[in-house]
């Protein structure tokens, strides 16, 4: 199993400026990339006032990130509704030549409030995504796009969502499955089955906060401010039942590895750490990366 490194980066005064956001996250992409991480992923979201996360534009803060690290990197997740499909079929394959091929897409459907906003088809949801996954192949299979992504057919794609439609998408049109931070362990192992069961044979991902042993008192309690923004939008534990775990991985390292070990066993085969969203101390994030570098990773090699 490989193990990424999310970034939070938001439109929330507290946050600070995007440009002051991205240079204190390089420190943690110098302790991802020495810890044996393997990739950065940053989500997109569209608000209509600040939020803690994430920002417009992911392709475009990458691009910024793939000379400042070597890690690959990746989307978690684009949203379709927000995309025309030839223009980011066209910044897609950019990014993939910048990067020397290091990019990989999720993509997920997004909200409605999105529909025919932004420049993306005014149609439904399903035929809005399925036809994102469709045409994005089409032009990176023929020389419809200039100049082309660096690998040929175009960076992988990983299809997030729930239910039998985000499977087929993911075993029909995609490279892989992609499962969101409020998705409970108990929704991701169902996925992941269903993926495999249904022929899938690439990678099922998903997104996890993450604090190894921080100072005395609960490690979780550095999430309230997330897990609080999830919850007041009913949106956190996502198909989990009663006595299940929260989908967190936080306390000392034994605890992470051992969540890690159960999302591996469960089918999951990439898992990208939230370690520093809004609400968590910058030293107390390098401190995760760095425990999961030396007590963590091995066991996965």
């Amino acid at each position: 199993m490989r193990v990424g490194l999310a970034l939070d980066l938001g439109s929330d005064p507290a946050a600070g400026p995007v440009a002051r956001q991205v240079r204190t996250a390089e420190p943690l992409l110098r302790a991802a990339e020495a810890a044996g991480f393997d990739s950065v992923w940053l989500g997109e979201s569209y608000h209509p006032e600040p939020e803690p996360f994430h920002l417009p534009s992911p392709l475009l803060v990458l691009a910024h990130l793939a000379a400042r690290t070597t890690l690959g990197l990746g989307t978690g997740v684009l949203l379709a509704r927000a995309h025309h499909p030839d223009r980011l079929a066209v910044e897609a394959a950019l990014l993939d030549q910048l990067s020397d091929g290091r990019l990989t897409l999720g993509v997920g459907l997004g909200g409605d409030a999105l529909r025919g906003a932004l420049g993306g088809p005014d149609l439904p949801g399903g035929r809005v995504l399925d036809g994102l996954l469709v045409r994005l192949r089409e032009l990176w299979r023929r020389p419809a796009v200039v100049p082309g992504p660096h690998r040929p057919g175009g960076p992988p794609v990983l299809v997030g969502g729930r239910g039998q439609a985000a499977i087929r998408r993911a075993v029909e049109l995609g490279d892989g499955w992609y499962g969101a931070t409020n998705h409970s362990d108990r929704l991701v192992a169902a996925q992941a089955a269903a993926y495999r069961a249904a022929g899938g044979a690439g990678d099922v991902a998903v997104n996890r906060l993450c604090i190894v042993g921080p100072d005395a008192g609960p490690a979780d309690r550095y999430l309230d401010r997330v897990v609080g923004y999830y919850r007041s939008r009913g949106a956190w534990d996502i198909g989990r039942a009663d006595g299940d775990p929260e989908p967190l991985l936080v306390g000392g390292v034994d605890a992470v590895r051992d969540g890690l070990e159960r999302l591996r066993d469960a089918g999951v085969t990439q898992v990208q750490l939230r370690v520093a969203p809004l609400g968590v101390p910058g030293e107390v994030a390098l401190r995760t990366v760095d425990a999961i570098g030396e007590h963590v990773l091995p066991a996965f090699a």
